[in-house]
């Protein structure tokens, strides 16, 4: 995204008090999916997710590799800068891979007036991981049931390290459950 698309969307006012955004990261198959779908259906929070979009636009052959990441983080951003604005806590489930991107999300949550919560899903089973990944069907419309492992080997190649605090959870050692019970009791509720 441009600095400038995206300055638009760090200058807006919040109206109300302190929503809390929640980024659930990870590579794929380490359970952050699962886990923010899980969150967003116990809070009745909105979800917005990476891979919904892609699916969403696919169909209207706009997307491309040279404009995927663009359109996708302009999307993101935006919706989560209309929730925060409106007051209303959001589930963000993007890769958010890299330190900027999740930089860029900590800045806008706050500077809308929200508390950003950063979630890290991980899983430490290799077998059990390719496993998820090569057996899963996410059905999502107008896009990839699954990727191929040596799409996880490549993005676990590109995560750089959450330096920030934040919340791991292992999907490996966790269950689904006692993973969200983390991410609410980090969130005080």
């Amino acid at each position: 995204m441009t600095e400038r698309a995206h300055a638009q969307y760090l200058d807006l006012t919040p109206t109300a008090e302190r929503p809390s955004v929640v980024l659930v990261a990870g590579i794929p198959g380490a359970g952050k999916s699962t886990l923010a779908e899980s969150l967003a259906r116990h809070l009745k929070w909105p979800i917005v997710s990476m891979d919904w979009l892609l699916g969403t636009m696919t169909p209207f052959r706009e997307l491309s590799d040279e404009t995927a990441r663009a359109l996708v983080d302009l999307n993101v951003v935006a919706s989560i800068a209309r929730h925060v604005q409106l007051g209303i806590d959001v589930v963000v489930d993007v890769a958010g891979h890299t330190r900027e991107a999740r930089a860029r999300l900590r800045e806008l949550t706050g500077r809308l007036g929200g508390v950003f919560v950063g979630v890290e899903c991980v899983c430490s089973d290799e077998r059990l991981h390719r496993e998820r990944v090569e057996g899963r069907s996410r059905g999502i419309p107008g896009w990839h049931a699954t990727v191929p492992w040596a799409h996880v080997e490549r993005m676990r190649g590109l995560w750089e390290p959450w330096e920030e605090a934040h919340l791991v959870l292992d999907s490996a050692v966790e269950t689904p459950d006692s993973s969200l019970e983390r991410v609410l009791d980090a969130l005080g509720r």
